[in-house]
């Protein structure tokens, strides 16, 4: 079996790739900020139940 070897391009690509998400993430403020463990749970709830719809919705 042979392996790929990782080259530096790579590396330096995946590291430009990750510094440039956390910067993306830094600047947003998170939507659950200010909310209450509970209200985070209940809109977390929400989501969920919106997802399971919808993937509902899409079988045949």
């Amino acid at each position: 079996m042979k392996t790929k070897s990782i080259k530096s391009k790579d590396i330096e690509e995946a590291m430009r790739l990750w510094n440039e998400l956390r910067e993306s993430i830094s600047q947003k403020p998170s939507p659950f900020e200010g909310m209450s463990e509970e209200e985070v749970i209940k809109q977390l709830r929400k989501t969920r139940k919106k997802l399971w719809e919808k993937k509902l919705a899409l079988r045949p």
